[in-house]
């Protein structure tokens, strides 16, 4: 294995110990030193891959964000029509890959932090436009342009809400459960 290769080994290791950490501990209390020690590493090893907490933390949301987009990607391709494929949009937000305690855990810490944190939230605010129009362009086509902006912007209000109900009580909702809620606003725009 090369250099090149080791070292995006452990950036991605550092990674997916501060989606540990941060599930584990909070946002705050993900000390460098914890996430270094979670990937098996010594502190100084961070500083080799990211300027910072911030820096690491910032690219472990863009991490997280790609994952979102693969996801929808997937379901969008697997989709025959304008209306399926506007159901595994939404659906995709419910994939067992996200929709779990540990993502939307991170994903709630993040949103937090972005109202403080530029950086968080020029990522955050790329997350809302992404969704929103991947929404509105299959909206678009299967219901009257001028009520498919307001449908992006309710689904995605409900899919916002879902995650953080997950976050706060996994127990409680299942991907089941939200996909049924969220996809129920869909049929309701549609009559159906």
């Amino acid at each position: 294995m090369g250099r090149a290769e080791k070292k995006l080994l452990r950036k991605q290791s550092l990674i997916e110990a501060t989606v540990t950490c941060v599930t584990r501990y909070g946002y705050a209390q993900s000390t460098i030193q914890r996430i270094a020690a979670e990937a098996g590493l010594t502190g100084g090893t961070i500083y080799r891959h990211f300027n910072d907490k911030r820096d690491l933390f910032a690219a472990t949301m863009r991490h997280l964000l790609k994952l979102v987009l693969a996801e929808e990607g997937e379901a969008v391709a697997r989709a025959d029509t304008d209306a399926d494929r506007l159901k595994a949009v939404i659906s995709s937000k419910f994939a067992p890959g996200l929709f779990n305690s540990a993502f939307c855990t991170v994903w709630l810490h993040f949103w937090a932090n972005a109202q403080s944190d530029p950086a968080f939230a020029r990522i955050e605010r790329l997350s809302d436009r992404l969704l929103h129009r991947s929404l509105s362009r299959y909206a678009r086509r299967v219901m009257a342009p001028e009520i498919a902006g307001d449908f992006a912007s309710e689904v995605s209000l409900i899919i916002d809400g879902l995650w953080v109900a997950h976050a706060q009580n996994a127990d409680e909702l299942t991907a089941l459960e939200a996909n049924e809620i969220a996809q129920g606003c869909l049929a309701a725009r549609l009559g159906r």
